[in-house]
């Protein structure tokens, strides 16, 4: 009996030695989904770290067919600038979203999923709590802290 405790002992000791050696990534995964009908330009800045900032761009994608691109950042607090990257018409001007640009925040950590709607449009339901949709009045929509 004394001998199956103390091989459950050392059992148990070697396994959490094995968790604690192997210890995960300091980095945050982030997935862009677009089904905005247009490419997109997010800017990440971190406030506190002049050198932790970013410039993601994802393809143009729609409702039917939606773009995701999957990237590896810091985890931190970011001031989150989306830019609607359309080319200017000199006699009709933007095609689709009309040049918009919106600011936001994004907390990342962890994994998490924002997804870009049409714009001009209300996203109907928030979407789950890791996988947030973003639009112009965020805050309203979203009890969640991590894309407001």
């Amino acid at each position: 009996m004394k001998k199956l405790i103390l091989v459950l002992v050392l059992l148990s000791l070697l396994s959490v030695t094995f968790l604690t050696a192997f210890e995960p990534s300091p980095r945050a995964q982030l997935t862009i989904i677009n089904k905005s009908g247009v490419k997109l330009g997010i800017q990440l800045i971190d406030p506190r770290d002049s050198e932790n900032i970013y410039f993601l761009t994802v393809e143009k994608g729609d409702r039917a067919e939606p773009q995701e691109k999957t990237f590896e950042i810091k985890p931190a607090m970011y001031s989150m600038i989306v830019y609607y990257m359309e080319t200017w018409d000199p006699v009709y001007g933007y095609p689709t979203c009309g040049g918009l640009v919106l600011k936001s925040r994004l907390l990342a950590r962890g994994k998490q999923r924002v997804v870009f709607t049409k714009c001009g449009v209300i996203p109907v339901n928030p979407g789950e709590p890791k996988m947030m949709k973003f639009w112009l009045y965020t805050p309203f929509f979203y009890p969640f802290r991590f894309v407001y």
